[in-house]
């Protein structure tokens, strides 16, 4: 389809029936400035316009597709030339729309996408990077329950860690005496990743604690604990009926028990132990005093 020989076709046939673009224009329910742009061909009629406008001008639509009048015989060959073509072109626009439909919902795909790793990503650290836990035990514990307690989250330092399956905990003090423990879950998406998600916000220097919870029919029990006495060589828990020892190196505890099909989670440090297995006389666990009988 040759648009400036069809503009020219329309011009010429427009002014031999004494026709001003504006009188045209009318007729077709159009702008004088759409005839102008058919005829200087910058445009083309709609499909719904060429029947009107071949009527208008006392062509065929084949005659206006192809810009030159057309013999009887010719007639036939061009309108089966200009259906094909215009089935084809309407095929290829067709198949661009589809193609610009599934490359941008492509690109929101990857976009969504993109979005949630990132968010993933940056909401969790590597269990390398003290200091990107240190900040997410800092803002976790100390927003969930600063105004409790008198631990300095702002100096809050980790002194060690321990990871047991899908949990990682940190065993934090602000060096004034004040302990706590932040509890890390895997990240769903990055596996190596982890993200602040409980603890025990504050721990006196001297007791032992514990954190514990349950999760599809299996019990997490985590102890904790700094500056416990000099003396302590081991604490006791107890679990189902079953008795624990658990040894205490260098006046610190923090322990992950992955004890499963079981929803016993009550279980608490219940003694610290000397070396030879008696119980300490007046040490602290969970906040109270240990009696001794």
């Amino acid at each position: 389809m040759d648009t400036k020989k069809t503009g020219e076709l329309i011009a010429q046939c427009r002014k031999a029936r004494g026709l001003s673009q504006g009188e045209l224009a009318s007729r077709l329910h159009v702008t004088d400035k759409a005839v102008s742009k058919w005829e200087t061909g910058r445009g083309m009629p709609g499909i719904d316009m060429l029947e009107p406008l071949a009527e208008a001008l006392e062509l065929s639509v084949s005659e206006l597709l192809s810009g030159q009048r057309l013999t009887a015989e010719e007639l036939p060959k061009a309108a089966g030339g200009q259906i094909v073509e215009s089935m084809r072109a309407g095929i290829r626009r067709a198949r661009m729309g589809v193609l610009a439909a599934l490359a941008a919902v492509g690109l929101l795909a990857v976009l969504a996408a993109g979005l949630y790793r990132g968010a993933h990503y940056y909401a969790s650290v590597s269990e390398a990077d003290t200091a990107g836990l240190t900040a997410q035990a800092a803002a976790y514990l100390g927003q969930n329950e600063g105004d409790r307690w008198k631990f300095d989250y702002d100096a809050l330092r980790i002194v060690e860690t321990e990871r047991r399956g899908d949990y990682l905990a940190a065993l934090c003090t602000d060096d004034q005496g004040h302990w706590a423990l932040c509890v890390y879950d895997r990240d769903r998406v990055f596996p190596d990743r982890w993200r602040a998600n409980g603890g025990k916000p504050s721990l006196d220097a001297g007791t032992l604690g514990s954190w514990n919870f349950g999760t599809g029919g299996d019990a997490i029990l985590i102890f904790c604990g700094g500056e416990l006495p000099a003396a302590a060589a081991s604490y006791t828990f107890q679990n189902s009926g079953i008795t624990y020892t658990c040894p205490i190196a260098g006046g610190q505890v923090l322990d992950i028990f992955l004890l499963p099909d079981t929803s016993d989670i009550s279980s608490c440090p219940e003694k610290l132990l000397d070396k030879n297995g008696a119980p300490l006389d007046g040490s602290i666990v969970e906040g109270t005093a240990v009696q001794v009988s």
